[in-house]
């Protein structure tokens, strides 16, 4: 599994999140402490923020090489500073292509997004099923062939039919939808997810069985300028780290977090409860027409 961690608040340097932390993203690449199924996060890395000019789009910075070996990974975030910041580090599933199109993170509508988990298996059977459920223009923008990506295009898909205004309720539904589609190929899936704009955020802790990848946050503490992050594991060993509960969804921004359930079951009973009110009214007009 891969290794994530946003930050928002007063500017820093994305060094600090990727290297002068003591547990920080290179050290995690390759001595993670909480990974799964491996302690080494070595097929790339990748790290977007926010810049100062309020009408601009994100940068971001990716490689295919490992992070403690990259150089310009080594060089290039002591000298970029951000009050909102999103890294990743990739261990790579081992059916898709270690390559630059596949490397997280990823920008979708103008926003940050990256995921750390899978859906298994893939590709195949699962990712044709959710490709058709894209609309044609999110089909067309896709340039890699990782789970990450698709889900991606999925919310792009979902927020636009939603009327692009509820973030966190796109995301329940690509990952209501999502779940339904594996259920039905006998597959798994366990996906934690961030979604980052400008000084706010959304993260997810969530799996269909068993214990999720985990999922931490940390808040005003004054070695991080008073501001919030979200991280796959802690980025040092002093207070203030906790730990989000499994199928939990996380709001934040520079004052702190907000975390609730995620709530998948209860969208689904909604939408149940909607369809047959929507069925018995249509039955009642033909009837008071008749």
């Amino acid at each position: 599994m891969c290794r994530i961690v946003a930050y928002l608040g007063p500017p820093l340097t994305l060094s600090r999140l990727l290297h002068d932390a003591p547990h920080g993203l290179t050290d995690q690449s390759r001595n993670a402490r909480l990974m799964h199924d491996s302690s080494v996060a070595g097929d790339g890395w990748g790290v977007g923020w926010f810049g100062p000019d309020e009408g601009a789009g994100p940068g971001l910075l990716k490689s295919i090489l490992p992070l403690w070996s990259d150089e310009n990974g080594k060089t290039m975030p002591h000298a970029i500073a951000s009050g909102s910041i999103v890294g990743h580090v990739r261990y790579a599933a081992p059916n898709v292509e270690t390559c630059f199109t596949n490397t997280p993170l990823f920008v979708m509508d103008g926003l940050l997004w990256t995921v750390n988990g899978a859906i298994e298996p893939w590709p195949g059977p699962i990712s044709r099923a959710l490709r058709g459920l894209l609309d044609s223009d999110h089909e067309a923008d896709l340039r890699g062939s990782t789970d990450g990506e698709m889900l991606g295009a999925l919310w792009r898909t979902n927020f636009r039919r939603a009327g692009g205004s509820d973030a966190a309720g796109a995301i329940r539904a690509t990952l209501r939808q999502a779940r339904d589609v594996v259920r039905e190929h006998r597959g798994t899936i366990m996906i934690n997810l961030l979604l980052v704009g400008r000084g706010r955020g959304v993260a997810v802790r969530y799996a269909e069985s068993g214990e999720p990848n985990t999922l931490f946050t940390c808040k005003g503490e004054g070695r991080w300028q008073g501001g919030t992050l979200v991280a796959s594991e802690p980025l040092d060993d002093e207070p203030g780290w906790d730990e989000v509960g499994p199928q939990g969804l996380v709001r934040f921004d520079g004052s702190g977090v907000e975390v609730e359930p995620l709530g998948l079951d209860e969208i689904e009973a909604d939408s149940e409860v909607r369809a047959q009110a929507g069925s018995a009214n249509g039955h009642g007009a033909r009837a008071s027409g008749s």
